[in-house]
């Protein structure tokens, strides 16, 4: 095999790889759209067991920046935070006495309303074991019901399933879980759901594309590379 010949095997080599990297995530989001979105467009968890003994659950503020970074994309300057992600959250007590209480609010707000009382925050959660890990905060007083406050964003309450779907906004907030009238001790079920633009699909499909392109030209190299020539 002569000189040329090597080097167009090699390169034809290095091409099919680069189809894969294209191929393997185009088809993983192509099947993602397809099995894991719900009929409302969310992708969404299991269920998740929430057992605690303390008056609320909380998730770690998450602080909302799109950020100065991507001001160069002209669709990015006239888009808000909550044009790229929805988040949903729908809950159900176990117990059928009590009914539960969902709300997202400012971080500040939901602090300053859980001062002095017991409560739990999520402050790590793996998807693959549905297991969330709590730092306790202490306290000995007893909170107002939730849904006599008025700062909450977004808020879903009452019996049976619970859901509660948020536009993201910028700022720092946290969500919330309680029994509605307030009281001790919580026994609930939640899944956590977010829905993104649908441009997943268009992405996945164009990799795909793509990737079948460069795989032809990758299997194309190496067939002229291993040609003989006749005689």
């Amino acid at each position: 095999m002569s000189g040329g010949k090597i080097v167009l095997l090699v390169f034809g080599v290095i091409v099919l790889l680069v189809s894969l990297v294209l191929l393997l995530p185009g088809g993983a989001l192509i099947w993602a759209e397809r099995e894991l979105r719900d009929g409302e467009g969310f992708y969404t968890s299991k269920t998740i067991e929430l057992d605690r003994d303390s008056y609320a659950i909380v998730t770690e503020p998450a602080n909302i920046d799109l950020g100065d970074e991507w001001e160069w994309l002209p669709w990015v300057r006239s888009w808000g935070p909550s044009d790229f992600l929805t988040l949903k959250i729908e809950g159900s007590s176990s117990d059928s006495s009590k009914q539960i209480f969902i709300g997202v609010a400012e971080t500040s707000d939901v602090e300053g309303y859980l001062t002095g009382v017991e409560y739990d925050e999520i402050t790590d959660f793996e998807f693959d074991r549905l297991k969330p890990e709590y730092t306790n905060h202490p306290g000995t007083s007893v909170p107002l019901a939730p849904t006599s406050q008025a700062f909450w964003t977004a808020s879903a309450h009452g019996g049976g399933t619970q859901t509660l779907e948020w536009a993201i906004e910028s700022g720092t907030y946290s969500f919330l879980l309680m029994n509605e009238d307030g009281s001790r001790g919580l026994d609930l079920e939640a899944l956590v759901g977010i829905a993104v633009p649908s441009v997943l699909w268009g992405i996945g499909v164009g990799l795909l594309i793509g990737g079948l392109v460069v795989l032809a030209l990758g299997v194309l190299m190496i067939y002229l590379a291993a040609r003989r020539r006749k005689a």
